[in-house]
C-alpha cells in the first residue's frame, strides 16, 4: 500500500509534492514489474535524502558536498541500465546522503566524527573488488550506523536509547544470520527502515501516527516471502519516511 498525504506547505512544497506525485505515478506506471518498482522506490529514496541534507545545510558548511553528490547521482541515474547497475547508484547515493547528515549531526562530537570517518574509510577500501550485489549491500550496511548515530543524538537524554539498541541487535543478528548479499542487502535495508522509524518520531512528535502508518504499511507488505516484493517494500517505506520528515521540517525551518 502506497501512503497518500497532503501537499506541503512549506518554501519547497511545490517541489516535494511533485516528487511524492512522481513517485505514485512510477509506482503505477510499472505495475507488474517488481524490479523497475525497486529502483523507482529507492531512486526517489535517494533524491528525497539529498534534498534533505540540502535544507538542513543553513550555514552552506557541506553545500559543496552535498551538490556533487546529487550530481553523481543524477549522472548515475542517466547513465545506469539494468537493474544491477541501477541499484547500486541508488544504494551508494544513499549512503552518500547519510554521510553527509551524519556530519551535519555530529559537528563537534569527535568521537562521532571519527566513527562516520571510519565507516567511510571501510567503505571505500572494500567496494574496489566488490561485485555490483555486493556493493548494494556493502552502501547499505554502512548507511545503517550512520542514521543510528543521528538517532541517538536525536534521542539523547529520553527513553528512545533502549528502542535504539534493539535495532541494532536485529541488525547484527541479521547480518550473522544472512547467507547470500541479498540477504544481507535486506537486513540492512529492513532495519534502515526501522531506525528511521525512531528518527523521525524523535525529530517531532506530531509525526509519531503519520510513522504509525507507513510501519503498518511496511508490516502488512513483509508477508510476502519474495526477496524482490520484500526490498520493494522497504524502499518505499524508506522514501515515504524521509519525504514525511523533509516535508515537515521545509514547513517548519525558516528561510
Amino acid at each position: 500500500m502506497l501512503m497518500v498525504y497532503p501537499p506541503g506547505q512549506g518554501k519547497s512544497g511545490e517541489y516535494l509534492m511533485q516528487l511524492w506525485r512522481r513517485y505514485l505515478e512510477q509506482s503505477a506506471e510499472h505495475e507488474g514489474d517488481v524490479e523497475k518498482q525497486i529502483v523507482a522506490a529507492a531512486y526517489h529514496a535517494a533524491e528525497v535524502f539529498g534534498f534533505l541534507s540540502l535544507s538542513l545545510d543553513r550555514d552552506k558548511r557541506h553545500r559543496d558536498l552535498i551538490e556533487e553528490r546529487l550530481r553523481h547521482f543524477r549522472e548515475g541515474s542517466r547513465k545506469a541500465r539494468g537493474f544491477s547497475n541501477c541499484l547500486v547508484n541508488a544504494t551508494f547515493a544513499l549512503y552518500n546522503h547519510m554521510n553527509t547528515l551524519s556530519h551535519q549531526f555530529s559537528t563537534g562530537n569527535a568521537s562521532a566524527v571519527n566513527l562516520v570517518r571510519g565507516v567511510d574509510e571501510q567503505v571505500r577500501a572494500r567496494v574496489q573488488e566488490a561485485s555490483q550485489i555486493e556493493g548494494s549491500a556493502l552502501a547499505l550496511r554502512a548507511a545503517f550506523p550512520l542514521l543510528g548515530l543521528m538517532t541517538l543524538v536525536l534521542g539523547e537524554g529520553t527513553k528512545a536509547t533502549s528502542a535504539i539498541r534493539r535495532v541494532e541487535e536485529r541488525f547484527a543478528a541479521g547480518s550473522s544470520r544472512a547467507g547470500t548479499e541479498w540477504e544481507y542487502l535486506l537486513n540492512a535495508l529492513y532495519r534502515l527502515v526501522e531506525m528511521m522509524q525512531l528518527f523521525v518520531s524523535l525529530s517531532d512528535s506530531e509525526l509519531k501516527n503519520q510513522v504509525a502508518q507507513i510501519a503498518e504499511s511496511f508490516k502488512d507488505e513483509d508477508q510476502t516471502l519474495d526477496l524482490q516484493l520484500k526490498l520493494r517494500n522497504g524502499f518505499r517505506r524508506l522514501f515515504e519516511l524521509g519525504h514525511l520528515l523533509t516535508t515537515h521540517l521545509d514547513e517548519i525551518i525558516p528561510d
